[in-house]
């Protein structure tokens, strides 16, 4: 999901000269832009892709945004003029196990080198009634946090302490995420499971901070303009999905070991997620001063 909200930094520009874009990603992942006027979303299922070719030819310019063999065969198949980012995957590869080429890396700065362009960010547009909607029910000017990510070496385990910090400096605080994430948040408002992912991305809109993991929702957080603190494990920034510092604030101890893989895929192989052992204190002082930031 983290991918597809982030090309989202290519609307304004390719609108800029005058073009219509049309973003084609897998269900459900195109509800992310249901409000979003200036996108038309092509939603397929993964074994839709291949069935639905005639609805994938015409276009006047392709943005190939994942480079790998699906992307090669409908390059094969669509014929038309391709354009691609410089995606350093070998690069990022060898970045696990060689420190010195953990560099500096932006998936968004490529993305828009693949039309030529620079200084855009991932955005998101809800609609004013969602957003009024959301606003009557659950309020505003809370912190949200998300404690899921796909792989457990992803997955900061002390939000609930987080949480806490934050609620004795008055703070209120809600857990949002898919069903099955927020589990042990008791005691906490946890609207996990409870929302579409586009309400999901409207509660996320009327928080003042976000907190998460290296993770889609994230992402959608940068995508809607709130402030965010941003939790590495197993990955690392070099591999392009950080926050900008404008974004908010990025936590990551730079162990030696990290990145251990491309996607945090696996289990430590030291058993001891060492990289996730950020005190909770820590990550609640940095949520006070973005809020402290918001309020000036």
């Amino acid at each position: 999901m983290g991918d597809v909200v982030l090309t989202s930094c290519l609307f304004e520009p390719l609108i800029k000269r005058g073009f219509k874009p049309h973003l084609l990603t897998y269900t459900p992942y195109g509800e992310i832009f249901k409000d979003d006027p200036r996108v038309e979303v092509i939603e397929l299922r993964k074994d839709e892709l291949f069935k639905n070719l005639e609805r994938l030819k015409g276009f006047d310019l392709y943005l190939d945004m994942h480079k790998n063999l699906k992307t090669f065969m409908l390059r094969l198949l669509l014929g038309g003029f391709w354009r691609s980012y410089p995606k350093e995957s070998i690069r990022r590869r060898l970045a696990i196990k060689f420190k010195a080429l953990r560099t500096s890396y932006s998936v968004v700065d490529s993305y828009l080198r693949a039309i030529g362009e620079k200084g855009y960010r991932p955005s998101i547009i809800l609609s004013e009634n969602r957003l009024n909607r959301l606003k009557q029910i659950y309020g505003e000017g809370f912190v949200a946090i998300s404690p899921g990510a796909r792989y457990k070496k992803k997955r900061y385990p002390h939000f609930v302490k987080v949480a806490e910090r934050l609620r004795e400096k008055g703070i209120r605080v809600v857990f949002v995420g898919a069903q099955g994430e927020c589990e042990g948040m008791d005691g906490f408002e946890n609207l996990c499971g409870k929302l579409s992912l586009l309400d999901t991305a409207g509660i996320i809109k009327l928080a003042k901070v976000f907190v998460g993991n290296d993770s889609g929702l994230l992402h959608i957080a940068r995508a809607v303009k709130t402030k965010a603190v941003q939790i590495y494990g197993g990955t690392h920034p070099t591999l392009g999905f950080s926050l900008f510092p404008e974004e908010g604030k990025v936590l990551v101890k730079n162990l030696p070991c990290q990145p251990c893989t491309l996607h945090g895929k696996g289990k430590c192989k030291y058993g001891t997620y060492e990289c996730l052992n950020i005190p909770p204190e820590e990550v609640a002082s940095e949520v006070l001063k973005l809020i402290s930031q918001e309020g000036h």
